[in-house]
């Protein structure tokens, strides 16, 4: 990691918290954070309306294969594809411009040729379902059960791990893809802040493993 700009990428189960790490991460270091931002940043691109960005970012398609982001700089893409494509685009600019924190969208991967801490959040469903539950409003959380919860959690993570392994043609979660996997229920959410800060205070971007 160079000493003149940090960028930190997170990939997140659903419901381990990867939204509220990032966001206490980047105010801890004092840099930009970069989540839901990306929706209103795609629409301002693509001219999507803000709805159709925010239910079709993150998804794969169903009727194409391989690994888009490996040749997207070449791709003509579909309207669907297109706001993969913008939000590509968004994150290579933005990590080359400023010390940045990125949840999500493949960015550990994008980034893959520039110095930067990938990490990965996970934790038991058990404990994801009880954390979604508890953030939703009184008016929703009156219709909704821990068994429907499971399964948008379930969901949601299927939508996201067929996301990135169409992307990258990489396994979503495996331990040689990021640099720290942290389970959020062991370490709460400071504590993955405090270890993640750790890290990046040891780490000088290059191995120290000896020859």
């Amino acid at each position: 990691m160079t000493q003149n700009k940090i960028i930190v990428t997170i990939g997140r189960q659903f419901g381990s918290g990867g939204h509220e790490v990032g966001r206490r991460l980047a105010s801890e270091l004092g840099i930009s954070f970069y989540d839901h931002e990306f929706v209103d940043m795609a629409v301002k691109k693509t001219g999507f309306h803000a709805d159709y960005v925010k239910d079709n970012e993150e998804k794969a398609p169903d009727f194409v294969s391989g690994a888009m982001f490996s040749g997207m700089e070449m791709y003509q893409p579909s309207p669907y594809d297109r706001i993969q494509a913008e939000e590509y685009k968004l994150i290579r600019d933005i990590a080359s411009k400023e010390s940045c924190v990125i949840v999500g969208r493949a960015a550990d991967y994008i980034l893959s040729d520039q110095s930067h801490v990938s990490i990965f959040l996970f934790a038991p469903m058990e404990d994801r379902v009880k954390r979604k539950m508890a953030l939703l409003k009184p008016e929703d959380a009156a219709k909704m059960t821990p068994s429907s919860m499971e399964k948008i959690v379930k969901q949601m993570d299927k939508q996201r791990k067929r996301y990135y392994e169409y992307y990258t043609d990489m396994k979503w979660g495996a331990r040689d893809s990021y640099d720290l996997l942290i389970n959020t229920s062991q370490s709460g959410i400071d504590g993955a802040v405090k270890i993640i800060r750790t890290y990046i205070d040891e780490c000088r971007g290059e191995s120290i493993m000896p020859n």
